[in-house]
């Protein structure tokens, strides 16, 4: 056991209870959206079930996980902007955009914990000691801000001017 953390084992506890409900919010989501879209037939529905997969995959850490699912989430960025006339309905749900858009930031901010980049710029005494939740925290926070902008999204018609 190490002796200037005797907390460690706590820590495993903490990350690995966090990872695997992470595990269950990614799925669950996913799951709901593949639903939505079956019910729907609405392609929207799809391309979100295929996101949350993406985070779920990212989740279970193979090999690669990082750069595959970051490719992955550019590739279908770049086909919603090719296909936005499928998109532009939702697009205009404040709600949507404003929950993608802390769910992503949640989601750099938990990444950015996770490699620990903040740690030369902005010394934290013993962050150490909270490193491992706040990571596993935020990404959950993410992941929840992601899918419920994804499942709950209404389409809008556009504004007569």
């Amino acid at each position: 056991m190490n002796n200037i953390y005797p907390y460690d084992r706590e820590e495993i506890i903490v990350k690995n209870a966090w990872e695997e409900i992470a595990l269950h919010v990614t799925s669950a989501f996913c799951f709901m959206c593949l639903l939505r879209f079956l019910y729907s037939k609405d392609k929207f529905f799809l391309w979100a079930s295929g996101m949350m997969m993406i985070f779920h995959v990212r989740e279970i850490h193979p090999p690669n996980a990082n750069v595959v699912a970051y490719l992955t989430l550019l590739w279908l960025f770049y086909y919603a902007y090719k296909n936005h006339h499928l998109f532009a309905g939702y697009i205009r749900s404040k709600y949507l955009v404003t929950l993608l858009g802390v769910g992503f930031f949640t989601y750099v901010l938990a990444v950015s914990a996770d490699e620990r980049v903040w740690r030369d710029w902005i010394p934290i005494p013993g962050e150490q000691i909270f490193e491992v939740k706040l990571e596993e925290t935020l990404e959950v926070l993410g992941h929840l801000a992601i899918g419920c902008a994804l499942l709950f999204a209404t389409k809008k018609t556009p504004a007569n001017n």
